[in-house]
């Protein structure tokens, strides 16, 4: 006796499904390896001496920008309040805010460099006034240089918003070409994450940590959907052997 339409229909529906949790466990697998490399790429970076960031470097970060990503630097100028831009919807141990990225002139350097200097509260964690966050005077600043990304479809389109009657400019996400399009001034391609100051405490703006160098959970994903893979097909041998027995 054969097996009834019924039947083979759910036999083929439970190989496609065990087809699909193998592909998604090799997927996760893949982005082990790439968190890996990465990581890895972070941590050779890192362990490079701290570059200052002055004219030759900014024409090199020009020239190349990928060689510099992750590396450390230390720069020393001014921030200019008129090119800060405002990262919407950020938040800080469960509390609501922006981050607020402001170009920072350094004295003989063509390149301003745009720095994320951290997190501020924000209730709607969209606006805010970043007047009472400013930083004025010279100030040396250290970070990782990160990549500006271009066309993401996560930035979106900036928003101007109006908060006490100043232009307040917004992202998702930072985004080279629209960031072009609304900077006075040139500015490198990459942007400077500031650490954290270890005398500044919990003061905003609330310097953003380095995301922790581990490999997520990746491997666990992949043995979750190689499980799920068994399972149906441990459950798809036992129906079929039922199925005989039946019909025997």
């Amino acid at each position: 006796m054969r097996m009834t339409l019924r039947g083979a229909l759910a036999a083929a529906f439970i190989l496609v499904m065990c087809g699909v949790c193998v592909r998604l466990g090799f997927w996760q697998l893949d982005r082990l390896q790439q968190r890996k490399a990465r990581n890895h790429a972070l941590e050779a970076a890192l362990r490079m001496p701290v570059l200052e960031y002055d004219s030759a470097t900014a024409a090199a970060i020009e020239r190349d920008p990928a060689r510099y990503i992750n590396r450390r630097v230390r720069a020393t100028g001014t921030y200019d309040p008129a090119g800060e831009v405002v990262l919407r919807g950020r938040s800080n141990e469960g509390n609501p805010g922006v981050h607020l990225v402001t170009p920072l002139v350094a004295p003989g350097v063509p390149w301003s460099l745009l720095v994320n200097r951290g997190w501020v509260p924000s209730p709607d964690a969209a606006t805010v006034d970043a007047r009472p966050f400013a930083e004025p005077g010279t100030r040396t600043v250290a970070g990782i240089l990160q990549e500006i990304p271009r066309h993401t479809r996560a930035a979106g389109e900036p928003v101007t918003t109006r908060v006490n009657g100043t232009p307040v400019i917004t992202f998702r996400r930072l985004d080279l070409d629209a960031l072009r399009r609304r900077e006075r001034r040139p500015f490198a391609q990459l942007y400077l994450q500031q650490l954290p100051d270890i005398d500044a405490g919990k003061r905003p703006p609330v310097r953003v940590a380095v995301a922790p160098r581990d490999n997520g959970p990746h491997l666990s994903y992949a043995i979750q959907w190689f499980s799920f893979a068994a399972i149906g097909l441990i459950g798809l041998a036992i129906l079929l052997v039922r199925h005989r027995r039946q019909v025997a």
